[in-house]
């Protein structure tokens, strides 16, 4: 998926997708340390651990096809998209209920 369009204006030294968490590169970096005879501690919390599965989640999810978006915006603007409203209403309900 192309995404420069989506990044003009932001910080672009934000940190990749595919790069490395803090913490990982430290407990790497102390991995080495403790070769060596030094050893530092690194403990996560239970939020640092969330994150990163949740990066890692992410990493493995599919590219978006660009293709079937350019498709869906077209039908869309000429009105040739058809909306089941019954079944939208049934997801946005079972998105809420997850959060209660």
């Amino acid at each position: 998926m192309n995404i420069t369009k989506l990044l003009t204006g932001l910080d672009t030294n934000a940190k990749a997708r595919n790069e490395p968490s803090k913490a990982v590169a430290s407990a790497e970096t102390n991995q080495g340390k403790e070769a060596s005879g030094v050893a530092d501690q690194v403990n996560l919390s239970a939020s640092s651990k969330s994150i990163q599965q949740i990066e890692s989640q992410i990493r493995t999810m599919p590219e978006v096809d660009d293709a079937t978006v350019d498709r869906i915006r077209s039908a869309i603007q000429n009105g040739e998209y058809k909306i089941d409203y019954e079944k939208l209403a049934g997801k946005m309900l079972n998105f809420e209920e997850r959060f209660n």
